[in-house]
């Protein structure tokens, strides 16, 4: 898309007064080192005037007039005082956005994302670190033009604001190749790395179009960004609304464009938040994972999501033919992996319409859950020290989805309620993963109630955020204390868990009976359980081929026969050996290499450790000698 060209603003006489004032006509414009080392811009006005009168510094003046990088703080008078905007700086924020050709990605390019109260393309520092109270920013304009607060092609920094009351809708544009605004970021937008620090983003919306259109969805009703790293902030009562839309407190498209950085949340609470939409995701964070074809970790260490939900748009109808999904009430992944410490997930809803598409279920992981399928690929999700229990799905229990995932790795003393690895990806023994499923580790618990390690009774709310989540018309959720099996469990000393890998190779032309050595050695192991005569009705199963065919051998028809028989054999276990059936356990039992016609299989083993943060959700420590306590807050 080629940009608008949009008209430029003259700077008033009062605005020029005011830049003479602040010296900044001596430094070169764009110089961010300069930039840097220059004294801060302060705001010593809580007025959105279009032209302060000399002397006078507004929010919208700092804005414009600070060089990329310069810090913006404000005059100490201000503290605990409110922005209240009321006009856009643009009808037309240009930040970059993903493009689709015949259905296809096609990149990161220039795109239109609509009215936006503040805008900048350019490094952006607003900090109010130096405010006591802090500062509050707040959408006060038009209801029938309603805009997003801040949109920034760059990089921003934000310390100890508020954000609230920004809505970002699809609007059509007309005379363009791109025929709607894009519905992201209701509080914030941001194309570039979205740094927050003791920042809470509260009651903003995004809303696209009822209709079917990758450019019409609504994606992240607090904030939307490329990369987002949030620490010591609050995210909810957001919400996200279309025909599809996703994230309702956030969206993270993961890092598209850096080399290895992705997102990350820290000590965070995600709470309260909503999406409503036929095809609906992540109804407190979706991941993007940077971006299709990419494979970014997300990182939520410390965190608390809670009471957020996902839910069918009820004004549209699902006539015959049409498909509709409802997944990820607390945390959603379409890309990439994500790593959960330390953290509690609870009292996240997915509420719908039950349906089966492409032999696959349209709702599935009330906490946390991944993508289905082959239009994205989800690489591994790991879990450590964490509490995810109390969510649902349609009523019903349902905690952690996998979705198709490649790897499931647990790093030890979870508490999860439904773990359900239905859907993960069928073994893949050219990538060493015939194991793919490595629960439980150390003082794992599955099957556990909300009420035997959560102190529901002892929940702390905010004290002036409403949810519109699952627990809506409430305060939202700020934090729950652990209970019962969750305390006291994790040691100060660092512990390693041993994966394994295993992986076989089959000489051509000689017969392969690998899957019967399979059957066998699942009888032999759990005949207690499975019985004597297991995998009876199977047949002969030499010479079911696998063929390694890079990222495509799910499609090739080839397979077909391999896929077939470990879905069979997942239905046919139906749980019996708990939630990953045939584990690391199993395929250590094998010898490390079992020749039987050729086939050779190969045990190799992988070391990993959690690290136990120095504090908790609140920034209190947690213990130096004796044992923490596993979710987001140390009793």
């Amino acid at each position: 898309m080629t940009p608008r060209r949009f008209p430029v603003r003259a700077c008033s006489p009062a605005w020029a007064a005011a830049l003479l004032a602040l010296g900044l006509g001596l430094l070169p414009a764009g110089n961010t080192a300069l930039a840097k080392k220059a004294a801060p811009l302060v705001v010593n006005s809580l007025a959105d005037d279009p032209s302060p009168p000399a002397g006078t510094v507004t929010l919208r003046l700092a804005v414009e007039t600070a060089l990329s990088g310069q810090r913006i703080t404000f005059d100490p008078a201000l503290t605990g005082g409110t922005i209240r905007l009321g006009f856009a700086e643009t009808e037309h924020s240009v930040l970059r956005g993903e493009t689709f050709e015949a259905g296809k990605f096609a990149g990161y390019v220039e795109r239109d994302y609509g009215r936006s109260a503040l805008h900048a393309a350019k490094d952006l520092v607003i900090d109010a670190s130096g405010l006591p109270g802090g500062i509050s920013i707040a959408w006060d304009g038009s209801e029938t033009a309603p805009a997003r607060i801040l949109a920034v092609l760059g990089d921003l920094t934000l310390v100890n604001v508020r954000i609230s009351g920004g809505f970002s809708r699809g609007e059509p544009i007309e005379g363009g190749a791109q025929p709607f605004t894009l519905a992201r970021g209701g509080g914030v937008a941001v194309w570039g790395t979205a740094a927050l620090r003791r920042v809470t983003i509260s009651g903003n919306r995004v809303e696209g179009d009822p209709n079917a259109s990758r450019d019409r969805g609504a994606f992240g009703g607090g904030i939307y960004g490329n990369r987002l790293v949030l620490a010591d902030c609050v995210v909810s009562g957001n919400s996200a609304r279309g025909y599809g839309a996703a994230g309702g407190g956030l969206y993270s498209v993961g890092g598209a464009g850096f080399r290895k950085e992705g997102s990350s949340l820290e000590r965070c609470a995600v709470t309260g938040n909503r999406v409503t939409a036929q095809h609906a995701y992540g109804g407190g964070v979706y991941s993007d994972g940077g971006g299709p074809g990419d494979s970014k970790t997300i990182e939520i260490v410390n965190c608390t999501l809670a009471g957020n939900a996902v839910e069918d748009h009820p004004d549209l109808d699902e006539p015959p033919g049409s498909q509709y999904y409802y997944r990820g009430g607390g945390f959603y992944m379409s890309n990439g992996s994500l790593r959960l410490g330390n953290s509690t997930i609870t009292g996240n809803a997915v509420t719908g319409h039950p349906a089966v598409f492409s032999k696959r279920p349209n709702m599935g992981g009330g906490g946390v859950a991944a993508t289905i399928g082959s239009a994205h690929v989800v690489h591994a999700m790991e879990l450590h020290h964490s509490i995810v229990v109390g969510n649902s799905v349609g009523g019903l229990p349902d905690d952690v989805y996998t979705g198709s995932l490649i790897e499931f790795v647990s790093l030890g003393r979870n508490r999860i309620g439904k773990l359900d690895m239905s859907q993960i990806l069928v073994p893949v023994p050219a990538w060493m993963w015939l194991s793919r499923k490595h629960w439980p580790k150390t003082d794992d618990l599955d099957g556990v109630s909300a009420g035997e390690v959560l102190a529901l009774g002892e929940t702390v709310r905010h004290g002036t955020i409403l949810s519109v989540g699952a627990d809506e018309g409430q305060n939202v959720v700020s934090w729950i204390p652990p209970a019962g099996s969750a305390e006291d469990r994790i040691p100060r000393k660092r512990e390693r868990v041993r994966l394994v890998h295993a992986g076989y190779t089959a000489p051509p032309f000689e017969p392969d009976p690998f899957l019967n050595r399979v059957l066998e050695q699942a009888r032999a192991g759990h005949g207690d359980v499975l019985g004597d005569d297991f995998g009876s009705g199977f047949g002969d199963l030499t010479d079911t081929p696998f063929v390694a065919v890079d990222s495509v051998w799910p499609a090739d028809p080839a397979n077909a026969p391999w896929i077939a028989f470990w879905r069979a054999l997942d239905a046919e276990i139906a749980g019996r050996l708990g939630p990953a059936g045939l584990g690391d356990a199993f395929w250590e039992s094998f010898e490390p290499r079992h020749a039987a016609g050729g086939a050779v299989l190969t045990v190799r083993h992988r070391s990993l450790s959690a690290r136990l943060p120095r504090t908790d959700q609140r920034g209190r420590p947690r213990p130096a000698s004796l044992r923490a306590d596993i979710g987001a807050i140390e009793r």
